[in-house]
């Protein structure tokens, strides 16, 4: 049953690109980044004061840090999408769990690592390479390279939104508040992204797409934190990458969207160590502190 709330949450974020890729064409970021918080803001603050929980904390200051990262990420993401493939831009903000396995990796550094972490090295390397085929500096593959910059840039900083995230949980705070923090964090840039860059037309089908960035988003994050508190995190972490193919289906489905053959081998690349990083930082976490000698 796990695996179907993770798939279904693969889904959802697939379908939220999907909808900014089509709400892009007539709205600014602003817009599409205030509605992406709108839905969570509403439902979950909802929740909290019908049970009466305190919406504040004892954590502001962490979850201020997760916040900037995170919206920093959903920003980056979102302009790359409104820019790129949509599979080309999942793929590269699924690079998460590279950066997370590289910071791991240095924090534990120690004279004779690399001989013995050769295979992770190696794993890390590949994905990097992966990133490098998709961007395809040296030939000019008609993709945008300021987006191709900030959908990587958006793997970076959701990485150090998941590290603050899991600081979150081993300091005691509720999943619920973390994400209607997040998500009013969201919706105050949004907010602040519509006084600065305007109001456009709307239409009854582009407020639909608007609506379905949020209530997308709502699901997948839904059934992605009942996936991985249900469950084995590795195996949640590891159908995430599904999202990647759901995206790729979508965007040859609505745009025709392809991929070249380095391309191609590039997101594979990154699939792969993503998957063996993965690995690396599930089993890292649960190995017994030794003396390293």
């Amino acid at each position: 049953m796990q695996s179907l709330w993770m798939l279904a949450a693969s889904f959802f974020f697939a379908l939220m690109g999907m909808f900014i890729k089509l709400a892009g064409t007539q709205h600014n970021l602003g817009e599409i980044v205030f509605f992406r918080g709108v839905p969570s803001v509403l439902a979950i603050g909802f929740f909290a004061l019908y049970h009466h929980y305190p919406l504040l904390g004892d954590q502001l200051k962490t979850h201020a840090r997760r916040n900037i990262s995170g919206v920093t990420s959903m920003w980056l993401g979102a302009y790359s999408t409104t820019l790129l493939p949509l599979g080309t831009a999942s793929t590269l903000k699924y690079t998460s769990p590279l950066f997370i396995a590289a910071a791991l990796l240095f924090q534990s550094y120690y004279p004779g690592i690399l001989r013995q972490q050769w295979l992770r090295f190696g794993a890390l390397g590949l994905g990097f390479i992966g990133v490098l085929l998709i961007c395809n500096p040296f030939v000019d593959n008609g993709l945008h390279s300021g987006a191709l910059f900030a959908a990587l840039m958006s793997g970076l900083m959701g990485a150090t939104a998941y590290l603050t995230v899991r600081s979150l949980g081993k300091l005691g705070e509720p999943e619920w508040r973390t994400v209607l923090l997040f998500s009013t964090s969201v919706l105050l840039t949004g907010a602040v992204g519509v006084g600065l860059l305007g109001i456009s037309s709307y239409t009854w089908t582009s407020f639909g797409y608007l609506m379905g960035i949020g209530l997308s988003g709502l699901f997948g994050q839904l059934c992605m934190t009942r996936a991985f508190s249900r469950g084995s995190a590795t195996l949640a972490a590891t159908l995430q990458y599904s999202g990647i193919i759901f995206s790729a289906m979508l965007g040859y489905w609505i745009w025709l969207e392809t991929v070249d053959t380095i391309g191609f081998m590039g997101i594979s690349l990154v699939i792969i160590s993503g998957l063996a990083a993965t690995w690396y930082v599930r089993n890292l976490r649960s190995a017994p502190n030794t003396s390293k000698g």
